[in-house]
């Protein structure tokens, strides 16, 4: 039986929620729709009810996933739909992070006036990075309510298809610019990077010193963090992104084996850099359901709780959950259902234990016990405990040799 007491977790945690030091902190990245206000009055105050429910980190980018061009024209602004998401932000009792992504596209070398969304992933030229950074500090200024600050988005834009590897330097290059230039106008500002996706494949061929059964991290995005480690003006947390998905072979274990990738990624980063942790998206898959082949919406909150257990485990800082309103396409649990024509939202098979579970993080409350190997995962509280079956089975085999009966993917309070 493994028992971890998240009192022991050495890492240094946000304190935008609570003074002093805390435990890990969830939160929520808003994409493009997230409440917006084309919906109904009822739709909004519901979803924002349940947004609201407990002191959330909320991100919102700098520049697309539901924000437009912020800069149109050199010196020319348009805060408009940014100041909406703030104002969101601020009404459900958010603690703001702002994602410094993506480009005007004067930058990356379009007219100045136009935008062109097919191009939102295009870096800027190395020319503009510093035009970049000044946006970023524009940004930086208006926002005193936002401590947080992450530079880019899993490295777009940054690929070197000529060396079939990442611009390490470029992006580096980049990222200091914008951290030079924030930090010049906010000193009080926490920044973070490189918030690159630890990429996995099946196959060992490089060989990676990061692996599991998942399978193993590419090493070209091990030597993109080594370089920016090493070369960066400073940083006050780490970013990083995963899947537990393979990129040549899909899923090659079970899900709560694949898990392990959101603990094993943790501990390398922080014992690299040396700095706290931030999942700035994670993406359990879900096993096929019937009629459905990214699975059920029970499921997916099943397997988002166990990553959060597996980063939890590790000493992670931060984890902030992607697009909290469901839309349809995505694979992946939200917190509230997607509205539609005349329909209100609603809680969904996450809502009631990320609510729960948030402030016991962060306050340290919780144990996460794991006493079935690749089967059971049980979050314990003074209050409450919520117990995890990660696995197909409906009967787990506990230590000392009872037996649980318990429908596979399940989560139950008790």
């Amino acid at each position: 039986m493994l028992v971890l007491t998240l009192a022991q977790c050495a890492a240094k945690a946000p304190s935008g929620l609570d003074p002093g030091e805390t435990g890990m902190v969830l939160g929520v990245t808003h994409a493009q729709f997230s409440l917006d206000p084309q919906l109904s009055p009822a739709q909004r105050a519901e979803g924002e009810r349940l947004l609201g429910a407990t002191p959330l980190l909320q991100n919102q980018h700098l520049m697309g996933w539901g924000v437009t061009n912020p800069e149109p024209s050199p010196g020319t602004y348009d805060w408009s739909d940014l100041d909406t998401r703030m104002r969101l932000i601020e009404r459900t009792g958010g603690t703001p992070v702002l994602t410094l992504c993506c480009a005007p596209d004067w930058m990356k070398g379009g007219a100045p006036g136009t935008t062109d969304w097919d191009r939102l992933t295009v870096a800027p030229l190395p020319e503009h990075y510093r035009d970049f950074a000044n946006l970023a500090a524009e940004a930086a200024r208006r926002y005193p309510r936002v401590r947080y600050f992450q530079v880019w988005n899993e490295l777009k834009g940054f690929w070197d298809e000529r060396a079939n590897t990442w611009d390490a330097a470029g992006f580096t290059d980049f990222y200091n610019a914008v951290y030079d230039a924030v930090k010049r106008v906010r000193p009080d500002a926490e920044i973070g990077g490189p918030y690159v996706v630890f990429t996995l494949y099946a196959s060992t061929n490089p060989p990676s010193p990061l692996s599991g059964a998942y399978g193993s991290v590419d090493p070209r995005v091990l030597a993109l963090v080594r370089y920016w480690n090493e070369h960066k003006h400073g940083a006050d947390f780490a970013a990083a992104d995963a899947s537990t998905v393979t990129r040549d072979e899909g899923l090659i274990t079970s899900p709560a084996a694949a898990g392990a990738v959101f603990s094993d990624v943790t501990r390398w980063l922080h014992g690299l850099t040396g700095l706290p942790v931030w999942w700035s998206e994670f993406y359990p898959l879900a096993p096929p359901g019937p009629g459905d082949p990214a699975g059920t919406d029970r499921v997916r909150a099943v397997l988002c709780l166990d990553a959060v257990a597996r980063a939890a485990e590790a000493g992670a800082a931060a984890m902030l959950l992607w697009q909290p309103q469901d839309d349809g396409e995505l694979p992946f649990a939200a917190l509230w259902t997607q509205p539609r024509d005349g329909t209100p939202v609603g809680p969904t098979s996450l809502t009631e234990a990320w609510t729960w579970l948030a402030p016991r993080l962060r306050d340290r409350s919780i144990r996460v016990v794991r006493d079935v190997p690749g089967g059971l995962v049980r979050f314990e509280g003074r209050d409450r405990t919520l117990t995890l079956n990660v696995s197909g089975s409906s009967t787990l085999r506990i230590t000392g040799g009872s037996a649980r009966t318990l429908p596979p993917y399940s989560l139950t309070f008790g």
